[in-house]
């Protein structure tokens, strides 16, 4: 909320912890500023979100924040300047052990972790401007940085390490 400009910006999130992760902190300031969506539905679609958005509105920032995916070529191929934040917990929407009770396979929810792949090192490699960031404290500037390059005319793609089990707003409890 300190960094995107919430009068000139379109911002989404991807289906699972991302969508309760955002839509407890972000304030929707003006129509079709913020798409909300369900949690448990199709994974990917912020991608076609955030590109459909940038077309709709180019003058605006266009930010998707999401778990791990692919298929981010295509803002670059098609010269669209959007911003993809990865939110990095090595974890498949939360699901840990016994998440739906007696007889869950609690290896399901595990994927690479960063310590494992680096996504923005091979993210790179399509054009983007990438980031790691793995500090509090290093947010803000990140995103700043982010925006600067979309401003220039260039896709970025943050990869944020974080807690494997996140803290929700106060509905959540």
């Amino acid at each position: 909320m300190h960094v995107l400009d919430p009068q000139k910006s379109f911002l989404t999130h991807e289906s699972g912890n991302t969508h309760d992760q955002l839509s407890t902190v972000y304030n929707t300031l003006i129509p079709r500023g913020f798409l909300g969506w369900g949690n448990v539905s199709s994974l990917g679609f912020s991608l076609g979100a955030v590109v459909a958005a940038k077309l709709a509105y180019t003058d605006r920032h266009a930010v998707a924040v999401t778990g791990s995916r692919a298929g981010l070529y295509v803002p670059v191929r098609e010269n669209l300047p959007i911003t993809i934040v990865h939110i990095s917990n090595g974890g498949f929407s939360g699901y840990g052990p016994g998440f739906w009770g007696e007889g869950h396979d609690p290896y399901t929810y595990k994927v690479m972790g960063s310590n494992e792949v680096n996504m923005p090192r091979a993210i790179a490699e399509f054009g983007y401007h990438t980031e790691r960031i793995d500090e509090p404290d290093q947010v803000t500037s990140a995103l700043e940085r982010a925006l600067s390059a979309n401003d220039s005319g260039r896709s970025a793609y943050l990869e944020f390490i974080c807690s494997q089990f996140p803290v929700y707003g106060a509905w959540a409890r």
